[in-house]
């Protein structure tokens, strides 16, 4: 038995070949001519409807002429063909999408029949107008009361629903009044027009072309719908895999996370959201939106060989539980831990392969997956001023700007000589690619002396003259010993310390008067030859190691680099490079290095921060933190739960990956309970796994909030980043579906 069939057998997912149907869609005439025109255009059997965003006008074109078409009669409109820029108005519509009524949502319900019993109940008892709503995004029915144009007349009626009980009203915005009478005008490069008295057209590129909506190209056709509030709906209507070529790089790019195991999950996800949610806007007359509402898509704009390959890979296949397909969500970053899907979607049911799961490896997984690097011993090098540059004299050493050769264990404390100086900013300007130094070196006498030489030797004389005015000098250095040096030294020790290449004593003065020793220069040259990327230094992700050898992740690819014979090996303390003799690396940190003439690695050092061993660990937004005075608050939650002043937010209930899923809000009108989801909407945060500190005045009123938080998205279902994490680590796509949504089956779609 093979590991992968192994793995799979292990893990609960096995692929069954099976024809799964999806649902059901009403069929009339205009929609076959839609997907006649959509399989003439190269498209798969599979279709699927994909509604652009809405606007009172949309340009399309094409590389090659393209046809407009009449769905009623099926005739071309206007002209046989059309070529260049046709712009194509809603005459009549309004300029931008109208909103403005608001209702107060009550509750959240599985089935219309029980939101329709709630809705006839409050109307009854409130006398007040009731509505339930499809929520087609979660797949449920609200119940919403009232309706105003204005937020703040709602006000008594939650008063009122609070007085029976209603814990969390929640007020809501919807469209306002739909618009009747709206037609397609259509308008060609010349400025001729022809208005039809049609509502729906196709448009369908001649063989072999792409269409274009405002100048993003996309596969298939396009239908131009006005819709019920008088904008001009572009849909795509396009093959299944098609659509997940511009899916899967729109939400997880592999330019960022090149890695074609966590690619191919990210597919069968998305294909399995698709799937299960065709028709979700049918009402509408298409399938799913193309915002990260439903699944970002970028169509043909954002394809990628990569993810290509993942969607080729997994053709057909999608997630299932007991024969249907599951409940796709996904998240971006879950900050090591996914949460159960009712905890943060409370009116869904609990579903039992959306269980709050840990983002990284088993304790077993992990012991074996970390590794040891050796490298030399370094003793600390300590400038005459206290500060450590043991990591920039490794650098310079490395790179071949200092030979340690000739020079003693302790040489960062020898005084440097001008001879010595002028050898270090040659081969440094030869490194960076700058003019050699010419000329008779110049003194190192004093620290201001040593300055003025490196700046003229490494071509930055002309920076200081031109860049800074004398008046900004003082400003600069505030050392009242510096203002009697000559001029050169003043503008070169103020160039450096503006390029943040010289630092002061602790004292604040730069003593430039004293002679400096090699530990005083060393950090100077490194961070003028970081400027230029003088040493060759790139960063990577560690995928794997085995013995001396590192498996690393670099740009679209993977590469594999031996360790020379004695390398320079940091890591990270305190917030600083330290010499590491051992270094122990997991997958998924993130290094930088350098490699000599012979391709091997003779410097490496972890790139801050360290986050632990999650999977998702590499993500910028993995932790995070931000404040919010109470004013920010206030204007966030009172558009939907009206409190009044914000008196304190206060942790009811945390799930099981520690997100808040029951948030008790406390204000001067009143108190208010927020449950799973509408915790993250209402503060507007990147996600709920966070801690509140509230800070308050003197005389007790909050001031502010600081939320200390990790993740950004949901937190149910698969982590994308995640995912990546996994596949750095070996993980095959079935193994990451497999821990993200425990206990689900791989299954193929009828084709």
């Amino acid at each position: 038995m093979s590991r992968d069939r192994a793995s799979r057998r292990a893990l609960g997912v096995l692929l069954v070949v099976a024809a799964i149907s999806g649902p059901a869609r009403s069929a009339d005439e205009a929609d076959d001519r839609l997907r006649e025109l959509a399989r003439g255009a190269g498209e798969e059997r599979n279709l699927v409807r994909i509604g652009l965003e809405p606007h009172h006008a949309v340009e399309i074109s094409a590389g090659t002429p393209f046809r407009v078409l009449d769905l009623a009669t099926g005739q071309d409109v206007w002209r046989e063909r059309h070529e260049g820029l046709l712009r194509v108005v809603a005459d009549g519509g309004p300029l931008e999408e109208t909103t403005g009524l608001f209702r107060v949502q009550v509750g959240a319900y599985a089935t219309q029949d029980a939101a329709e019993l709630e809705r006839a109940r409050l109307e009854r008892e409130l006398s007040v107008p009731a509505v339930t709503h499809e929520d087609p995004d979660r797949g449920n029915w609200r119940v919403r009361v009232g309706a105003e144009t204005d937020r703040l007349a709602l006000l008594p009626l939650i008063e009122r629903l609070r007085e029976r009980g209603v814990t969390d009203p929640w007020i809501a915005e919807e469209a306002s009044t739909k618009i009747e009478g709206v037609r397609v005008r259509l308008v060609d490069a010349s400025y001729d027009t022809l208005l039809t008295d049609r509502t729906r057209l196709a448009v369908a590129p001649t063989k072999g072309g792409r269409l274009q909506v405002d100048g993003v190209d996309y596969r298939g056709i396009l239908e131009l719908r006005i819709n019920d509030f008088g904008l001009v709906r572009p849909i795509n209507w396009i093959g299944l895999e098609s659509y997940l070529m511009g899916v899967v790089p729109a939400e997880l790019g592999p330019e960022v996370w090149p890695q074609l195991e966590a690619l191919k999950a990210q597919a069968v996800a998305a294909r399995t959201y698709t799937w299960r949610n065709l028709g979700q806007f049918a009402g509408e007359g298409f399938d799913l939106c193309a915002t990260p509402r439903c699944q970002a898509y970028g169509g043909a704009d954002v394809e990628h060989p990569l993810s290509d390959r993942a969607v080729i890979a997994t053709r057909a296949e999608i997630v299932t539980w007991e024969g249907d397909p599951i409940v796709a969500y996904y998240t971006a970053t879950c900050g090591g831990h996914t949460e159960d899907g009712h905890e943060i979607f409370p009116e869904e049911l609990a579903r039992p392969y959306l269980r709050g799961v840990p983002c990284r490896a088993e304790a077993d997984a992990l012991a074996a997956q970390r590794a040891t690097l050796t490298g030399r011993t370094l003793g600390a090098s300590i400038d005459e001023s206290g500060r450590d540059v043991t990591r920039d004299a490794a650098l310079l050493e490395a790179a071949g700007v200092v030979d340690r050769t000739s020079l003693p264990a302790d040489w960062t404390a020898l005084a440097v000589g001008a001879a010595t100086l002028r050898d270090w900013t040659t081969r440094l300007a030869r490194a960076a690619g700058l003019a050699l130094p010419a000329g008779p070196p110049g003194g190192v006498e004093t620290l201001g002396q040593a300055a003025a030489t490196i700046v003229a030797d490494l071509g930055w004389a002309e920076r200081s003259r031109v860049l800074l005015s004398g008046a900004d000098l003082p400003a600069l250095l505030r050392d009242e010993e510096a203002e009697g040096l000559p001029e050169d030294e003043r503008r070169a020790l103020a160039y450096l310390a503006l390029a943040e290449a010289i630092a002061p004593f602790p004292d604040g003065r730069y003593h430039a008067r004293r002679r400096p020793t090699a530990g005083s220069l060393v950090p100077i040259l490194a961070r003028i030859g970081e400027r230029y990327d003088a040493f060759g230094v790139v960063q990577g992700v560690v995928s794997g190691v085995r013995g001396q050898s590192v498996r690393l992740i670099r740009g679209k690819g993977e590469i594999r680099r031996e360790l020379a014979a004695r390398p320079c090996l940091f890591s990270r303390s305190g917030g600083r490079a330290v010499p590491a003799a051992a270094l122990e690396l997991w997958p998924g940190d993130r290094v930088a290095f350098r490699t000599d003439p012979e391709g091997r690695i003779d410097f490496l050092e972890i790139v801050p921060p360290v986050k632990g061993v999650s999977d998702d660990r590499v993500a910028s937004v993995y932790s995070w933190e931000e404040r919010k005075t109470r004013h920010d608050l206030e204007a966030s939650i009172n558009r939907r739960i009206a409190i009044g002043r914000l008196e304190n937010l206060e942790v009811v209930r945390r799930g099981v990956s520690g997100r808040v899923v029951e948030l008790r809000v406390v204000g001067s009108q009143a108190t208010t309970t927020v449950r799973g989801f509408d915790v993250r909407r209402l503060l507007d945060l990147r996600e709920s796994l966070i801690v509140i500190e509230v800070q308050r005045d003197a005389s007790g009123q909050l001031e502010a909030v600081v939320f200390a938080g990790k993740g950004w998205g949901h937190g149910v279902g698969l982590c994308q980043v995640g995912a990546y994490g996994m596949a750095v680590r070996g993980a095959s796509y079935r193994e990451i579906l497999a821990h993200f949504y425990r206990g689900a089956e791989l299954r193929r779609i009828g084709e």
